[in-house]
């Protein structure tokens, strides 16, 4: 009989893979928390510092899964830090180009404004990001999914809150950033916002409550690395636009849904051409007036001028704007006619 020889040799050779394959698996496991501590001092080279605990790695025998304790990324120079209690990372042993994480809990996040540092305390029911890296070991993809997100920060004592949270960025173009030309989609970005409660007396006659906020970008040109408005300066000068997809919010009487293409002028002012469909500026106008925002003659004006413009529904429901174009140029917003207000020039100090 050559069956049990048979049996003995695939037995065998079964019991040497996995032998070899546990191996593997805690060689890589130790060498992880090598390639962390690399990492960090790649980034504290460039003026980032990245703190967390000692790695522990499980998952045996399908995943690698990483816990840090306290992770941290401080960024001084470019104006923002962040910190978190738990950063769970979980990869396959063979694709170490997509990674699965979670960042619940406490995270919090430092920006500079001006002169002054601000402060986000923020907790995060559930929340998970996946990447994707390209050969360059750079983000091309990044899937996120936050779930019931609270917020105190520096609008005082109140607090607000994000039902829900869903992001998908992607760069679309993986060349050298000056081989890519203006014309050439070079990366894109879409955010959906539900549930969004504002801080306590921050809707004034709006409202605290936005039901949903989507937005769908793309950017052509590449923005260069370093500093931020040297970057920008040269993104415009060399034709860089960015595309608005769709922007879609509701947020008390007002919902707009508005499409088109935005860059900036020799100021740093946003500069743009969209058309939009606007419910709701009837009581919009109203609240810009009892908010001492708008001149009650301007106001009297922009409705005199909107109503003229607008659909006037069957129904007998508030009349829409549809198709309305919405430009931005010389610091100046323009609905239809009306200019509706200011822009003004992007600050970096």
């Amino acid at each position: 009989m050559r069956i049990a020889p048979l049996a003995a040799s695939v037995a065998g050779g079964v019991a040497i893979a996995v032998i070899a394959y546990t191996a593997y698996w805690f060689i890589a496991a130790d060498e992880i928390e090598e390639k962390i501590a690399e990492w960090a001092a790649d980034q504290r080279a460039r003026g980032i510092t990245v703190e967390a605990g000692a790695p522990q790695v499980s998952g045996y025998p399908l995943h690698f899964k990483v816990l840090l304790q306290h992770p941290s990324v401080d960024n001084s120079a470019g104006g923002w830090a962040w910190r978190g209690d738990l950063l769970t990372a979980s990869f396959r042993p063979w694709r170490f180009d997509q990674f699965d994480l979670n960042i619940s809990g406490q995270n919090n996040f430092r920006y500079l404004d001006g002169a002054s540092w601000r402060d986000i305390q923020g907790t995060i029911e559930d929340g998970s990001v996946w990447l994707k890296l390209d050969g360059n070991r750079q983000i091309e993809i990044l899937l996120l999914d936050l779930k019931r997100i609270d917020l105190t920060g520096p609008w005082g004592d109140g607090s607000a809150s994000v039902a829900r949270v869903r992001g998908r960025a992607r760069r679309t173009e993986s060349g050298a950033r000056d081989a890519v030309s203006p014309a050439t989609e070079f990366a894109s970005l879409a955010l959906d916002f539900e549930g969004v409660e504002l801080p306590a007396g921050y809707g004034e006659e709006m409202g605290e409550q936005i039901e949903y906020l989507n937005i769908d970008l793309s950017l052509f040109g590449p923005i260069p690395s370093g500093d931020p408005e040297a970057a920008l300066r040269r993104w415009r000068d060399d034709g860089g636009t960015l595309e608005l997809n769709f922007l879609r919010v509701r947020w008390g009487p007002l919902g707009i849904e508005t499409t088109g293409t935005l860059a900036l002028d020799a100021q740093m002012r946003p500069i743009g051409a969209l058309t939009a469909d606007i419910i709701g500026y009837g009581d919009v106008i109203d609240a810009l007036i009892l908010s001492n925002m708008i001149p009650l003659g301007d106001a009297f004006l922009a409705k005199v001028a909107f109503n003229m413009l607008a659909d006037k529904p069957e129904d007998g429901g508030p009349p829409v704007l549809r198709s309305v174009p919405v430009t931005a140029q010389n610091g100046d917003i323009f609905i239809g006619p009306v200019s509706v207000g200011k822009v003004p020039a992007l600050k970096f100090k």
